[in-house]
């Protein structure tokens, strides 16, 4: 009877020893599975890298550094939408981010950011089309000057040229390419460049894409430097429509501006068609 006692009580203390060994054997399988899947995942991961990386291929050498903001109205998600997908098309290497457009019916801006009244003295003197009258900005038109003085706040605190377009914008196959050459090609002292080839005048060329302006029609889209940015906020209120406003001074040489042809980009629609901005010079023409 002692000796089985004893055979029992050594028979009990083998079971323990063979399942300690089990469960080590299991724990080990289990940590091979988690390393295997560990290993995966990197690879998945490493993969997806891959194809993002090839998705988004990177600027060229003249663009790098440079972004975009898109002016949108926050009640026309439909309009960013489009912006971003003509843009992922034609320049998917373009970082574009929204800029929440100045909606002059809701928030109009601050009057010493933008007059209320606007004379067409100046337009008379250039186009005979024009009479010299003084007339309201219409909402629109104030918003949109408020929209672009944003932007050039943001502009003028960088190191790099921003671009600057319009939710209305389509971006052309030849985006990435006008943009690059116009670039490089521009000298030093360069403060914008519109990216259309739209004038109400006669354009003269300056180099490969780059052309001397007249009178640069549309805002749709332009590259400005910096410093082109802080001479225009030393120059509040704006005191007519924005677009009116840059091709004037453009115009009296206060700062270097060219445009490309061919153009980067166009506007979705014909000029006046399908504008969230009503125009107030309708009125001042003959």
């Amino acid at each position: 009877m002692p000796s089985t006692r004893t055979q029992g009580t050594s028979q009990k203390r083998k079971v323990p020893t063979s399942n300690s060994k089990l469960e080590k054997a299991r724990v080990h399988q289990t940590n091979q599975k988690r390393k295997a899947v560990g290993g995966e995942s990197k690879l998945m991961k490493a993969i997806k890298g891959a194809i993002v990386a090839k998705k988004t291929p990177p600027a060229p050498e003249s663009l790098c550094g440079i972004s975009a903001v898109v002016i949108n109205l926050a009640r026309r998600p439909d309009r960013w939408l489009k912006a971003q997908r003509s843009l992922a098309k034609s320049a998917p290497w373009l970082q574009a981010e929204r800029l929440d457009a100045v909606d002059g019916k809701v928030a109009p801006p601050s009057k010493r950011e933008v007059t209320e009244k606007w004379s067409t003295a100046r337009l008379a003197k250039l186009f005979p089309w024009y009479k010299s009258t003084t007339i309201p900005m219409s909402p629109g038109e104030r918003g949109c000057c408020g929209s672009h003085i944003a932007a050039w706040k943001l502009a003028a605190n960088r190191r790099r040229p921003l671009l600057v377009i319009e939710d209305d914008a389509v971006a052309l196959a030849s985006f990435t390419s006008s943009l690059s050459i116009a670039v490089a090609e521009a000298p030093r002292d360069t403060g914008l460049i519109f990216l259309t080839s739209k004038d109400r005048g006669t354009t003269k060329p300056a180099g490969k894409v780059l052309m001397e302006p007249d009178f640069v029609w549309t805002t749709v889209g332009y590259l400005i430097w910096p410093k082109a940015a802080r001479t225009l906020l030393t120059m509040l209120p704006l005191d007519m429509p924005v677009d009116n406003f840059m091709a004037w001074h453009i115009k009296q040489g206060v700062i270097k501006t060219y445009s490309v042809k061919p153009a980067a980009l166009r506007q979705a629609q014909t000029w006046n068609v399908g504008s969230d901005v009503s125009h107030s010079d309708d009125v001042a023409h003959w």
